[in-house]
């Protein structure tokens, strides 16, 4: 299965989103994760990555283009096609990455974990196969930052820093 990462056009990707999983051979979703408000302690659901749009797909590079050109009047508002030395689908690592911590659904649930020397513990969530990873928490936007980059940016996920163990 290859992944692919499509940049869009604010206002279109919902559209270009929706016109891609009318292709069969195509399964495109956005990657999202959970955030919990701290105080209202409501949970809503944000983008991992602002504009973008994943596709998995039994096709290979050439033809991946070829379905993107056909379909260019109908996926008005793509600006461009992610590209990772010679081709866009992503890396095994980061593949592996992104089938660890997503749903059924492509949305990261909320990790629950509490501070304890400075150190972020992950009793809960996606985030337990990524602790060593984190690198800063935000406890106002309920939020860790991850040492993990992609395209250019720092994974950003949801968790509730719990007051006690």
């Amino acid at each position: 299965m290859n992944w692919y990462v499509l940049y869009t056009l604010s206002h279109r990707t919902q559209r270009i989103l929706a016109n891609l999983n009318r292709k069969r051979e195509l399964e495109a979703f956005i990657p999202s994760y959970e955030v919990c408000h701290r105080y209202t302690k409501e949970i809503t659901i944000k983008p991992m990555f602002n504009n973008y749009i994943f596709v998995k797909t039994e096709l290979d590079q050439g033809e991946f283009n070829t379905l993107l050109f056909n379909m260019k009047e109908d996926n008005n508002g793509l600006i461009k096609q992610l590209i990772n030395s010679e081709t866009s689908a992503l890396t095994l690592k980061e593949i592996e990455f992104f089938n660890l911590v997503l749903d059924s659904r492509y949305v990261v649930k909320l990790s629950k974990g509490y501070q304890e020397n400075g150190i972020t513990h992950v009793i809960k969530g996606p985030l337990v196969f990524y602790e060593n990873h984190i690198v800063k928490v935000d406890k106002h936007n309920c939020c860790a930052f991850l040492d993990l980059i992609f395209f250019d940016r720092r994974i950003k996920l949801g968790i509730d820093i719990l007051s006690k163990k």
